[in-house]
């Protein structure tokens, strides 16, 4: 067992309150299309806990937009514990009655059922249920309730920046409990090529952007894409490159002034963002010699360049791992899985920005996030609670005197 008053501990599990609390949180909308945003979801957890007995505080990151720090302090020094979940979510877009929870076949339906109201609901009821047991604890457990992930990681920024660090850190984005200690970094690069317009009865006399910025193109594929496949990690596989989005011209009989191409980039544990970024522009470098009026300029977008989206790759032997590493064993009963996810999370800015050895475990699947369909089974949320409980009673268990 992870603690020896487990079973003690699970007992005081109340699998219906996390159930309503999920069905609750999804009835609030929050995200990023609204005025108030998420400023609703943030108030209704404010009261919940309070009432509960933690001690809360409302941070404000924008006016009127406030993360959600909820503490449970022992009453001995000790590690902290970070509990992380984002309170907004992306919008409805065409899910049905998206802010109307419904459960149906044992799962729970609505916008952020998955991602990740429900892991939010599992961290309240995890700190309520190790609240009242009364038992002893060396340190402190912090649920931070952060605004803001979904469009610009505004409010685990806002938290890193003000000193809010721990000694372990768990986000609960969807894993079905798997804990995945790596992930990739995420950057989005725009290349742009300057031409110059002529007739299109006369292409000689005009300098084609669209073709340049074809040739580049394929050199992303033929040159840039085997390097990548070259650089791997056990948990993530290959670095990636995706040519997403190529925009350019004005109508068909003028030849192309401008050409824009948008990329996106995975890049993994190892390499260096500013290598990243410099990697594409040594490609253009390298098609100069046949192009000598090739002109381009390649720059991170604002998708990306608020911030570094860093990879994350914590290591096993991390304080706080084999606490929750028992802890999904014992409520699982099957040894715990190490992987990695191939989504972004706000874990690699604990990690990078925030000095916070962090994982990412949670309820539900990333599959169902941002879709039509988004659901999270009430087992999941069972199990989760629990991991989540026992994961921060074994880490704050006082040293033997």
């Amino acid at each position: 067992m992870p603690v020896p008053d487990a079973d003690r501990l699970l007992g005081l599990v109340d699998d219906d309150f996390v159930a309503g609390l999920a069905a609750e949180l999804i009835a609030i909308p929050g995200h990023e299309d609204l005025d108030r945003r998420e400023a609703g979801v943030a108030l209704f957890l404010d009261e919940l806990l309070r009432a509960e007995g933690l001690a809360v505080e409302l941070a404000e990151v924008e006016p009127g937009r406030p993360n959600v720090i909820a503490r449970l302090a022992g009453t001995a020094p000790g590690p902290c514990l970070m509990l992380n979940a984002h309170i907004d979510t992306v919008p409805g877009y065409g899910m049905p009655d998206a802010y109307t929870p419904r459960w149906r076949d044992g799962r729970l339906w609505g916008r952020g059922a998955a991602d990740m109201k429900g892991a939010l609901a599992c961290m309240a009821g995890a700190l309520r249920a190790l609240r009242r047991s009364g038992r002893p604890l060396a340190g402190e457990v912090v649920l931070a309730g952060v605004v803001g992930e979904e469009s610009g990681s505004h409010g685990t920024l806002n938290q890193v920046d003000a000193g809010g660090r721990a000694d372990f850190a768990i986000v609960g984005e969807p894993t079905r409990l798997r804990i995945a200690r790596a992930h990739k970094g995420g950057m989005w690069a725009e290349a742009r090529f300057e031409g110059r317009a002529a007739h299109g009865s006369v292409p000689e006399q005009g300098v084609n952007a669209i073709q340049h910025a074809a040739r580049f193109v394929t050199a992303v594929e033929t040159r840039l894409r085997p390097r990548l496949d070259g650089r791997t990690h056990p948990l993530l596989g290959r670095a990636t490159v995706n040519t997403g989005v190529i925009r350019g011209g004005d109508r068909p009989p003028t030849v192309p002034s401008w050409c824009s191409v948008q990329l996106d980039r995975r890049w993994l544990p190892g390499e260096d963002h500013a290598g990243v970024l410099e990697e594409l522009r040594d490609l253009l470098r390298e098609l100069e010699a046949d192009l000598p009026e090739l002109r381009w300029t390649v720059e991170e977008m604002p998708g990306t360049a608020t911030f570094v989206h860093w990879w994350l790759d914590t290591p096993e032997d991390v304080a706080g791992m084999p606490e929750l590493r028992a802890a999904v064993e014992h409520v699982q009963g099957r040894a715990a899985e190490l992987t990695g996810v191939q989504f972004w999370t706000d874990a690699a800015l604990l990690a990078h920005q925030g000095a916070t050895p962090a994982v990412v475990c949670g309820p539900g699947d990333i599959a169902q996030a941002h879709g039509d369909e988004e659901w999270v089974e009430r087992e999941q949320l069972e199990l989760a609670t629990r991991v989540y409980l026992l994961a921060a009673a074994a880490f704050l268990t006082p040293a033997a005197s």
